[in-house]
């Protein structure tokens, strides 16, 4: 099959792009409401960027009232946001979160899901206290990319990871993340989701010694002296 996304020419009964970049990170943002109340929402199109120094970049579509996703306007306003890794364990309440509204009796989208909140050490936001990974973010730019229609324009949020919390019981006693332990949910396409449960090691053509010594590193993510 070969279809052009302009004209929608797929003949199936949902457009399969997003079906087929997958698996998609969750970046679970928490950021600070200008009431001073805390907000968190998910956004699936959520990734590193690079690590020297290590930085993020997720993209909001417009929401529902054709306005910038409440995320946004936080992290322009106040310059900072943390990302919350999802377990499989808190899928349920990380869907709570996506809710454009929820009851009044709730004082915020952490009540309203029944998460914990945690002090930052760097910046003004609040993390997910059962959260096994946090980042915090300082923000540091904002691209606009206009969309077919006006709530299909989105806005890429790139932040600088200043801080991050790794719970002790997901490091392993070699100093590994043990991420099968977290089992963190990423987007499939629709309304599917997946989590992860295996993974398996793959070494690269190796190069030169000096050449190589860069290689790994820059694998491993490791700050080159």
């Amino acid at each position: 099959m070969f279809y052009e996304p302009k004209k929608n020419n797929h003949g199936m009964p949902h457009a399969p792009f997003k079906s087929c970049t997958v698996p998609r990170v969750i970046g679970w943002i928490s950021t600070k409401n200008p009431d001073g109340t805390d907000n968190i929402a998910p956004y699936s199109q959520f990734t590193n960027v690079t690590f020297d120094p290590p930085t993020v970049i997720f993209s909001a579509n417009k929401n529902v009232d054709f306005d910038h996703k409440r995320t946004v306007e936080n992290i322009q306003r106040t310059g900072q946001f943390v990302y919350n890794m999802v377990p499989y364990e808190l899928a349920e309440a990380m869907n709570k979160t996506s809710a454009y509204e929820f009851p009044e009796e709730f004082e915020d989208k952490f009540a309203f899901a029944g998460l914990t909140k945690a002090e930052s050490n760097l910046v003004d936001v609040a993390r997910v206290a059962e959260s096994p990974v946090q980042y915090e973010c300082e923000y540091y730019q904002t691209i606009m990319i206009p969309g077919n229609d006006e709530i299909n324009s989105v806005d890429l949020i790139i932040g600088r990871v200043v801080g991050i919390h790794i719970k002790d019981e997901f490091i392993t006693e070699d100093g590994r993340v043990d991420i099968l332990k977290i089992k963190p949910v990423a987007r499939l396409g629709y309304y599917d989701f997946t989590y992860v449960d295996n993974s398996f090691e793959m070494f690269p053509p190796k190069a030169s010694p000096e050449k190589q010594r860069l290689i790994d590193l820059g694998l491993e993510g490791t700050k080159i002296d």
